[in-house]
């Protein structure tokens, strides 16, 4: 088909180019007054929260000794929820963060991996209610045989996989073939505690710190996983694949190349996990007693500071000393959680530097 020199005359035309210069200039400008908008908008939620509760707190008219002591209870008891749902969140996301990263089959990588992280999506009221209709319950006379199991589980386990073929262990579905071993050790113990009609260790409440550590580490235990495999996932696959040219086994590998060389990673994935704990409610107002108990027995109750903000905080008259203590509480809280994730995020990001070959 002949061109038509007049049309590609008139496509040509500076006026028509310029005509199109401007109005690309005009949507680029609207995208970036949208863009900017929209940051300028979250950026003014987010630093609206600290000045509402610095202005609760002005003119400042000091608190009664009374409210320090309960604040502290309050911060101790948000402490030991947040420790002992660290012990269950930290260890279980980093090994199978180190298995999945480094051991894992593909196939089961990509299967495990999604199903892991689902976990985060869960409400944590879902968690908080099987805690307590659920655990609470049942630990009541079992702590014992808890105990047992979690001495029992990792043993069996790891003389087990040592016990296992390296084909089976090279082709990274491990875990699979033992898959059948801990349900039945699991439901051997439940068995054994229930027959044996006595209990060990009684708790003085049902719902007490030990509960709330293990459905609050579950909550935590995808964001743990999450971050310190992709910590993990940055190393170079290069770093690994020498050390193996080289002789060095997939642990040696794994202790000597990768970890170091992703430290950084699983140390923000710790943070943000007790970031996590720290600033959770429903789990811990449902699994914890509410009780304000100061110390770190596992086996008493406790009351967190955002339990107590949930609580207390809605009929609370305004301007009153429990009101201002409650305020400095929730500022106290969000300072904490804040600076631990703004911590996490300079490790994550010294990180990338160092992998990237820049200056640390």
């Amino acid at each position: 088909m002949p061109v038509n020199p007049v049309t590609c005359d008139a496509l040509l035309s500076p006026d028509l180019a310029g005509a199109h210069a401007r109005a690309r200039r005009r949507r680029e400008r609207v995208r970036r007054a949208l863009v900017g908008g929209g940051t300028a908008l979250v950026m003014a939620g987010l630093l609206a929260i600290p000045l509402f509760l610095l202005a609760g707190l002005l003119p400042w008219q000091g608190l009664p000794d009374d409210a320090w002591q309960r604040l502290g209870v309050l911060a101790a008891g948000s402490l030991r929820a947040a420790a002992f749902a660290a012990l269950v969140a930290v260890p279980l996301g980093l090994a199978t963060a180190l298995f999945t990263a480094h051991f894992c089959a593909p196939r089961l990588r990509g299967w495990l991996k999604p199903s892991l992280e689902m976990l985060e999506a869960l409400p944590t009221v879902v968690l908080g209610l099987v805690a307590t209709a659920t655990l609470a319950p049942w630990l009541k006379t079992e702590v014992a045989t808890l105990l047992a199991l979690l001495v029992a589980l990792p043993a069996v386990l790891l003389a087990l996989a040592f016990a296992f073929g390296a084909r089976v262990r090279r082709a990274g579905w491990l875990p699979l073939w033992l898959l059948p071993l801990p349900v039945a050790l699991v439901a051997i113990g439940l068995a054994l505690g229930a027959r044996s009609g006595t209990v060990a260790i009684a708790p003085a409440n049902p719902w007490n710190a030990l509960v709330v550590g293990l459905a609050l580490g579950v909550a935590a235990l995808p964001l743990v996983y999450s971050v310190a495999e992709d910590a993990l996932f940055l190393v170079p696959r290069e770093q690994a694949q020498a050390a193996f040219a080289l002789g060095a086994t997939r642990w040696q590998a794994l202790t000597t190349v990768v970890l170091p060389a992703a430290g950084s990673g699983l140390v923000a994935a710790v943070l943000l996990g007790v970031s996590r704990c720290l600033g959770e409610t429903m789990v811990v107002l449902m699994a914890s007693g509410n009780t304000p108990i100061a110390g770190v027995d596992p086996l008493t109750g406790l009351r967190a500071i955002s339990a107590e903000l949930a609580l207390v905080l809605p009929d609370t008259a305004p301007a009153s000393t429990t009101w201002r203590s409650l305020l400095l509480a929730a500022l106290a809280l969000l300072a904490v959680t804040a600076l631990l994730n703004r911590l996490a995020e300079a490790v994550r990001a010294r990180l990338r530097r160092r992998l990237q070959g820049l200056p640390a």
